[in-house]
């Protein structure tokens, strides 16, 4: 019987999505977000996971849905968040 192997991305390599977010997460970088819809917000990166991210902007905590975001900007290069490997 023929064996079938998939090709995986190693699971302890984080993606490039995870390694951007950690790095404005830790260097509390305030970061612009502009969904789909158009509207924008500036915060920091408080958390995330796989489908949200918590946004601190005006002193609350934002939960803002991944799937909704068009681009997040950050004020500077952010060069040293790639993911190696």
């Amino acid at each position: 019987m023929p064996q079938h192997t998939e090709t995986k991305p190693a699971s302890n390599q984080p993606n490039i999505q995870d390694s951007f977010l950690n790095f404005v997460r830790r260097e509390r970088l305030v970061v612009n977000i502009r969904m789909m819809d158009g509207q924008e917000f500036e915060g920091r990166v408080r958390n995330f996971d796989r489908f949200a991210l918590i946004l601190e902007h005006n002193g609350a905590d934002h939960m803002v849905f991944k799937h909704a975001i068009a681009i997040i900007r950050t004020p500077k290069s952010a060069g040293s968040y790639y993911a190696h490997g």
